[in-house]
């Protein structure tokens, strides 16, 4: 019941921080410009290059999957970055501390919190493709490849607020967790068996069934699975650190 309380109080507060908070709005800004870009200003300007280079290089193939996978994740990412400093900003404030009282308090309100970038991601990103104009399978596709990239909101807000133990480190790990967003899109090039260890990056499985589903392959319900069993376990474990860290 303090839990539901808890939702019922902070929720109306965060509909209006929304609107208010600059850094919120461009949550939804920048994924939004992106995908505009996607429709006109980028494969305007590759032409344009390409056309001024002394030789030939054919992008072709390597456009589409590359550029839907970085459209793919750009919603939860940034959605789940700004919660994760967020989490920071409430552990030196010492709200975290004191939801300690009940531990299914804090636990409760970690959950919603990590709920409302995972609703972001799921929402955002099928409308990121619409504006882009980028294929993802169908509109069944589409769905299943926004599904298995929600949770990797809360795991990149968990991966700061877990891990970091202030805003310096927090943006020391952010640019490190670049690397979850490389690592997936260098396995397109790696032969199958060299593919095994980049199984272990969560990111990998979310772009793995977004390119099953561009390509029509049956093994997209595998990368399905793994998308909603890999990254949530990490999440678990995660977050039972950060009940332990506040």
């Amino acid at each position: 019941m303090q839990t539901i309380r808890l939702i019922r109080a902070l929720g109306p507060l965060d509909a209006r921080s929304v609107l208010r908070d600059p850094l919120l709005r461009w949550m939804i800004i920048l994924p939004l410009a992106f995908a505009l870009a996607l429709r006109g200003a980028i494969p305007a300007l590759l032409a344009q290059v390409m056309a001024r280079l002394p030789f030939t290089i054919d992008i072709g193939p390597h456009y589409l999957p590359l550029m839907s996978y970085a459209l793919l994740l750009i919603a939860p990412m940034l959605a789940g970055v700004v919660l994760g400093f967020l989490l920071l900003d409430l552990r030196d404030d010492g709200v975290l501390e004191a939801l300690r009282v009940g531990p299914q308090r804090l636990r409760g309100y970690l959950l919603y919190r990590l709920a409302l970038p995972t609703l972001v991601g799921l929402l955002l990103t099928p409308a990121l493709f619409l504006v882009a104009g980028l294929p993802a399978g169908g509109p069944a596709g589409l769905a299943l490849a926004a599904v298995g990239a929600a949770p990797m909101a809360a795991l990149y807000a968990l991966l700061l607020g877990a891990i970091a133990q202030n805003k310096v480190q927090g943006i020391a790990l952010m640019k490190l967790s670049g690397l979850l967003f490389i690592l997936p899109a260098l396995s397109r090039y790696l032969p199958a068996i060299w593919q095994l260890p980049l199984a272990l990056v969560p990111t990998y499985w979310p772009a793995r069934l977004l390119w099953a589903l561009q390509a029509g392959a049956p093994e997209a319900w595998l990368y399905l699975i793994g998308s909603l069993l890999y990254p949530p376990l990490i999440c678990a474990l995660l977050l039972r650190r950060m009940e332990r860290q506040s």
